[in-house]
C-alpha cells in the first residue's frame, strides 16, 4: 500500500512538473519572439538617426544664430535701460516740486483723525440703537410667547372637548345601528303586504 501511495504521489508530481515545463517553454518562446521584434525595431530606428557630425554641425549653427540674436537683444536692453534712467531723472526732478513725505503723512493723519472721530461717534450711536432694539425685541418676544401659550391652551381645551363629543357621537351611532338591526329583524318576521291582503 505504501508503495502504491508513493507511486501515485510521484506520478501526480511528474505530471504536474511536465505541465509546468511545457508552460515555461511556451513563455520562453513568446519572449524570444518579442526580443527579436524589439531588436529589429531598434535597428530600423538607429538607421534613421543623423550621424554625430551632422548633429554637431546642426548644434553649432543653432548656437551661432543664438549668439547673434542674444547680442542684438543685449543692445536693445541697454538702450531701454538708458531711456529708463533718463525717465527716472525727470521724475525725481518733478517730485521735488511736490510736498515732502512727512508733510503728506501729516496731512493724511489729520484727515484720517477727523474721519476716525466721526466714525467712532457713529459707531457708538449704532451700538446704542442696536441695544435698544434688542431690548424691544426681547419684550416683544415675551409678549408673543404668552399669546402662543394662550392659543395653545385654547386649542388643547377645544381638542379635548371635540374628542369627548366625537366619542359620544360614535356611541350614539353604534346604538342607532343596533336599533336598526333589531327593526330589520322584526320586519323580517312579519308577513309582506300582499301576504297580509291575501290572508284577509
Amino acid at each position: 500500500e505504501r508503495l502504491d501511495y508513493l507511486e501515485n504521489l510521484l506520478g501526480d508530481s511528474a505530471d504536474k512538473h511536465a505541465q509546468e515545463l511545457a508552460a515555461l517553454k511556451a513563455a520562453h518562446f513568446r519572449h524570444a519572439e518579442a526580443f527579436a521584434k524589439h531588436t529589429k525595431d531598434f535597428g530600423e530606428a538607429a538607421a534613421h538617426h543623423a550621424t554625430v557630425a551632422e548633429r554637431l554641425a546642426y548644434v553649432e549653427k543653432l548656437l551661432g544664430d543664438s549668439a547673434d540674436k542674444h547680442e542684438a537683444e543685449l543692445r536693445a536692453l541697454k538702450a531701454s535701460h538708458d531711456k529708463h534712467a533718463q525717465d527716472m531723472a525727470g521724475m525725481m526732478k518733478a517730485q521735488s516740486f511736490h510736498a515732502t513725505l512727512p508733510e503728506r503723512i501729516s496731512y493724511l493723519e489729520k484727515k484720517l483723525g477727523d474721519s476716525a472721530d466721526k466714525h467712532a461717534k457713529e459707531l457708538q450711536d449704532l451700538k446704542d440703537a442696536h441695544g435698544k432694539h434688542a431690548n424691544d425685541m426681547e419684550d416683544h418676544r415675551a409678549s408673543v410667547e404668552e399669546r402662543i401659550k394662550y392659543v395653545e391652551k385654547l386649542l388643547g381645551d377645544s381638542a379635548d372637548k371635540h374628542a369627548k363629543e366625537l366619542k359620544a357621537l360614535k356611541a350614539a351611532h353604534d346604538r342607532h345601528a343596533s336599533d336598526m338591526d333589531a327593526v330589520k329583524a322584526g320586519a323580517a318576521r312579519h308577513a309582506s303586504l300582499p301576504e297580509r291582503i291575501d290572508y284577509l
